[in-house]
């Protein structure tokens, strides 16, 4: 089969494990994995795609420029299949973009579009900067995920590997951990949710955030560093943070109806009840003062009006530093450190009940 053009159509004969590469400035992006090796491009818009964009087809790969940047005509709005084990590249501005059962190596880049992938298994890396990330893994993963202030929600069968940082976005992850890692979450200032499916190991290192956990096992250790251990094996994972909280919350089954066809992905619903191994009742929260391992809360010295002002405006910096990238985490926390004369600054906020996080179970392909 040869490539085929008409002026909203393009097929182009990619193979199963062929590469696309799409840029586009803004817009929506629809991408849908099929059987067979064959790469199927619409515009949703029944627009020329040679008009809008630069296309250059090889042999095993397409790659797709938006040349206008969305000025001419409106932004693209395009309808992508592609062999599922075929690896993608997505680079944009602000487009919003939406994958599904895709089992090759992917990379999404965007800087206020949202990204939402269902079915999706694989090597995943996703950046963004104020763009929302909702990843739903029915298979093994491996997780690369980076944001300035747009939040994460992460449900997967099985990590392999999870490597999440962010500034001020909250993170939310859910499923079972397992291989060789590492597992690592990494925040400024934002809340982070953990509902591991099965054994595992948690440490956290913060400044002034806290960990509360529901499920099965102790925190031990002072404020700024607790430890908690669910179960007697499983992988570590690394929390560390300036001031944002971790909740370890129990994971819920999600019902998955049976599938239309082989390659169907079933699509996440709504949690059901708790299965009978997960009905235990909660372990406490954070430790209550007093108990063994757990330090008061630090009080913050009185400050005046000008003092406070000055304060909160050298903190500011240092996060706007570490938003630009001119200082890394570490450096953030020494800065912070020698602001705070080394200790927390303020009452921690109350945390509202935590939102049980759902795990979505593997599918059977």
């Amino acid at each position: 089969m040869t490539a085929a053009t008409t002026s909203d159509k393009l097929l182009h004969p990619l193979g199963r494990d062929g590469i696309v590469s799409i840029r586009m400035r803004d817009g929506d992006v629809r991408i849908r994995a099929v059987e067979g090796d064959t790469l199927r491009v619409r515009d949703g818009s029944a627009r020329d795609l040679g008009g809008v964009f630069d296309i250059e087809l090889g042999e095993g790969s397409a790659s797709l420029l938006d040349r206008h940047g969305g000025r001419d005509g409106g932004a693209p709005d395009l309808d992508v299949e592609m062999p599922a084990g075929a690896t993608l590249v997505i680079e944009t501005v602000s487009a919003e973009i939406k994958a599904n059962g895709l089992v090759g190596d992917q990379r999404y880049q965007t800087t206020s579009g949202d990204i939402t992938l269902t079915g999706v298994r694989g090597g995943l890396v996703l950046e963004a900067v104020s763009g929302d990330l909702d990843i739903r893994a029915t298979g093994d993963a491996q997780v690369t995920a980076r944001t300035v202030s747009g939040d994460v929600e992460l449900r997967a069968a099985t990590l392999r590997s999870l490597d999440l940082t962010t500034t001020s976005g909250d993170v939310a992850v859910a499923g079972r951990l397992a291989g060789p890692g590492p597992f690592a979450i990494e925040t400024v200032s934002g809340d982070a949710r953990l509902a591991p499916a099965g054994d595992v190991r948690i440490e956290m290192a913060t400044m002034s955030g806290d960990m509360h956990s529901e499920l099965d096992g102790r925190i031990e250790g002072s404020r700024g560093h607790r430890t908690l251990s669910i179960g007697t094996t499983g992988p570590l994972v690394t929390f560390r943070s300036m001031s944002g909280d971790l909740d370890v919350v129990r994971p819920l089954p999600v019902a998955t109806p049976a599938p239309a066809a082989p390659r169907a992905v079933s699509p996440v619903a709504a949690p059901a009840a708790p299965a009978p191994a997960q009905s235990a009742p909660a372990a406490s929260a954070s430790p209550s003062p007093g108990e063994a391992g757990t330090d008061p809360e630090p009080t913050a010295a009185p400050r005046n009006g000008a003092i406070a002002a000055a304060y909160e405006d050298a903190r500011l910096g240092v996060l706007r530093a570490l938003e630009r990238g001119e200082i890394d985490v570490a450096e953030a926390g020494r800065r912070f450190e020698a602001l705070d004369g080394g200790a927390a600054v303020g009452a921690r906020d109350s945390i509202e009940e935590t939102t049980r996080v759902p795990v979505v179970e593997p599918d059977d392909a």
